[in-house]
């Protein structure tokens, strides 16, 4: 069966582009909700004791098991990083997206 985009890192990455278009690369960073076991499960008990489900009343969404080439914690950074390499972005690109704006901002707004 053959992956549909959005459930791919193809979707993701779509969205980081998207947001990077919009408010430059200095201000968007990745930060993905993944992690190891039952996602669907985990959604789940998160929607019914925290009344998420409430929030997403009458949006009808298909529920995926997982974002293929974001399925797994421990892959999910480095597959990242590998499609900015293959996509182009330069290395301080990259460095800025995969955590350097976010220790730039925590500089600036933590106290010393």
């Amino acid at each position: 069966m053959k992956q549909k985009k959005y459930n791919s890192i193809e979707s993701y990455m779509e969205h980081f582009e998207y947001i990077a278009d919009l408010v430059g690369i200095d201000h968007v960073a990745f930060g993905p909700d993944t992690l190891f076991g039952d996602h669907v499960g985990l959604h789940h008990a998160f929607a019914s004791h925290l009344s998420i489900a409430s929030a997403h009343s009458g949006v009808e969404f298909e529920e995926v098991a997982y974002v293929k080439g974001l399925e797994d914690p421990s892959e999910v950074m480095p597959n990242v990083a590998r499609w900015l390499v293959s996509h182009g972005y330069s290395d301080e690109e990259i460095a800025k997206a995969m955590g350097l704006s976010v220790l730039r901002v925590l500089e600036e707004t933590w106290a010393r």
